[in-house]
């Protein structure tokens, strides 16, 4: 790689309401709004992940109507931190257009979150342990 090459980041277009809307990764000055935003989902989602497997289709179709309803206000302000755009208006998306939407932004941090954080981690931890033997060997 040369030193004047950029990687730029993947996107995903979304038509919404009538705009094309560009979905990018998240930024770092979003994480703690998003996940304030999206707190309560993530917890629900996490638990009703289990509830699926296995279920018919009418009950997952329950299952994700009350999500709807019970988590609409923080899915449109979640979004709205992914994209810039006011949470009244992701609110005001057809169904199909919000789980687009959605879909863009899981899809574009799934690899973040699901690999990247935990290798990231792995390897704060395997330094610290690393850290503390030596200090440990050199103290004695």
């Amino acid at each position: 790689m040369a030193d004047d090459d950029v990687i730029t980041p993947p996107t995903r277009t979304v038509a919404f309401r009538g705009e094309k809307l560009i979905v990018w990764p998240l930024r770092l000055q979003q994480i703690g709004p998003f996940i304030t935003a999206s707190r309560t989902i993530i917890a629900r989602v996490a638990m009703m992940a289990g509830a699926v497997d296995g279920s018919e289709r009418a009950a997952v179709g329950a299952i994700l109507l009350d999500l709807l309803e019970q988590d609409g206000a923080e899915i449109a302000s979640a979004l709205a931190v992914a994209t810039g755009r006011d949470a009244d208006w992701i609110a005001g998306g057809t169904l199909d257009e919000v789980a687009d939407l959605l879909d863009a932004v899981v899809g574009l941090n799934r690899d973040f979150f699901a690999h990247r954080l935990r290798q990231l981690l792995v390897q704060a931890k395997l330094q610290a342990d690393v850290s503390t033997d030596s200090q440990t060997s050199s103290s004695t």
